[in-house]
C-alpha cells in the first residue's frame, strides 16, 4: 500500500469549483499533505472546452500550491481513481452530484472504499463519506475531525 501524501480535489471546469480548490487546501494543510487538481472532461468537450475557465482554475490551484492535470476521456471516475492510487490520496473532494445518474462519486467510493470523500455544496457545506470502520466510534470520532 503506498503511503498516503496528498490531497485531491476533483473539478468540473466551471468557475466555481474554485471553492473545491479552497476546501482541499484546508484539508491538505490541516494534515500537510500535497494538493492536487484533477480536472477530467469528456473527449468529446475537446474543441469546446472554456479555456478562460480551466485558466481561472488552474491559478487558483497554484495560488493553493497546487498542481491542475486536465485529461479528456470519457471515464472520468476511472481517471480520478487512477490519479488517487498513483498520488497516494489521504482523502479526495468533490462537487456535489448535480446528477445522480453520472455516478462518479458512487464509483470512487466502490473503487477507493477506504479513502474519505468531502462533498461541497454550492455553498459551502461540506458532506462526507467516511471509511468503513469495524468500531463505530472510530467512525464518529473520523467524522467530528473533519
Amino acid at each position: 500500500m503506498k503511503k498516503r501524501k496528498a490531497v485531491l480535489v476533483c473539478v468540473t471546469g466551471q468557475h466555481d469549483c474554485d471553492r473545491l480548490i479552497r476546501t482541499g487546501k484546508k484539508f491538505s494543510d490541516e494534515c500537510s499533505l500535497s494538493l492536487l487538481v484533477l480536472c477530467v472532461l469528456p473527449v468529446s468537450a475537446g474543441f469546446e472546452t472554456d479555456c478562460e475557465e480551466l485558466e481561472y482554475l488552474r491559478q487558483t490551484a497554484r495560488d493553493s500550491g497546487a498542481e491542475m492535470s486536465v485529461y479528456f476521456h470519457s471515464d472520468a471516475p476511472l481517471v480520478a481513481v487512477s490519479v488517487a492510487k498513483k498520488a497516494g490520496a489521504a482523502h479526495i473532494v468533490t462537487g456535489m452530484a448535480g446528477t445522480p445518474e453520472s455516478g462518479f462519486i458512487d464509483i470512487v467510493h466502490k473503487l477507493l472504499p477506504q479513502t474519505p470523500i468531502s462533498m461541497v455544496a454550492k455553498d459551502g457545506t461540506v458532506y462526507n463519506i467516511c471509511p468503513a470502520h469495524k468500531d463505530e466510534h472510530t467512525a464518529k470520532t473520523f467524522v467530528a475531525q473533519n
